[in-house]
């Protein structure tokens, strides 16, 4: 896919557009965002449960000991769990922005087919058989694509086939010039092989 209909996206400053399909990718790509967060957040709540837990334990012991809890130890309690919820809070952030930037990359190696098989589609309702190229080794799809692709060759070869035939046959009808009613069949066959020729054509 190095050319227009080829790429991924149109590429006029050269640069690879990653969002082709905006509403698509940014769906699933803030999907996998929050399903990170989620997990990193559940496992930071059960690491500081964790925490708070043996802080208790600890307070239980010293009360049963008759003693309290020197404030040294209280501070580190305290300064222990403020670190777990802070490197919760990072790793949540962290897992969002890179299964983020995982769910761009994802979503545009799908995304990217389905916009090319989209343009290749309105080329094919204007009339016109594009030439296609295979997709990228990195793309998803691609045996939809290869399959598409393959119908497209076909009918376009059964167009070329069709166009030779109508060829031959006017020739076949020369001799007939001059008849009105020969004439006028040959028009409306002449107009369908230019038509199948234009539809055809990929240079």
């Amino acid at each position: 896919m190095e050319q227009v209909l080829d790429s991924q996206a149109p590429a006029r400053s050269g640069r690879r557009t990653y969002l082709v399909d905006r509403p698509f990718q940014v769906k699933y790509t803030l999907l996998l965002a929050a399903i990170g967060a989620a997990v990193s957040g559940l496992i930071g709540s059960l690491s500081y449960l964790a925490h708070a837990e043996l802080a208790r334990e600890l307070e239980s012991a010293f009360a049963r000991s008759g003693a309290a809890v020197p404030e040294e130890v209280k501070l580190q309690l305290s300064a222990a769990g403020a670190t777990v919820l802070y490197l919760a809070a990072g790793a949540a952030v962290l897992s969002a922005i890179l299964l983020g930037l995982f769910g761009v990359l994802l979503t545009h190696r799908v995304a990217g087919p389905v916009w090319v098989m989209s343009r290749y589609v309105a080329a094919l309702a204007k009339g016109r058989y594009p030439a296609m190229r295979p997709l990228r080794r990195t793309d998803e799809l691609r045996d939809l694509f290869d399959g598409f692709r393959g119908a497209v060759e076909t009918v376009r070869q059964r167009e070329v086939e069709e166009a030779d035939q109508l060829e031959r046959a006017l020739s076949a009808l020369g001799p007939l010039s001059g008849n009105p009613d020969a004439d006028q069949a040959m028009a409306a066959l002449r107009a369908m092989r230019d038509r199948k020729r234009a539809a055809t054509d990929q240079g």
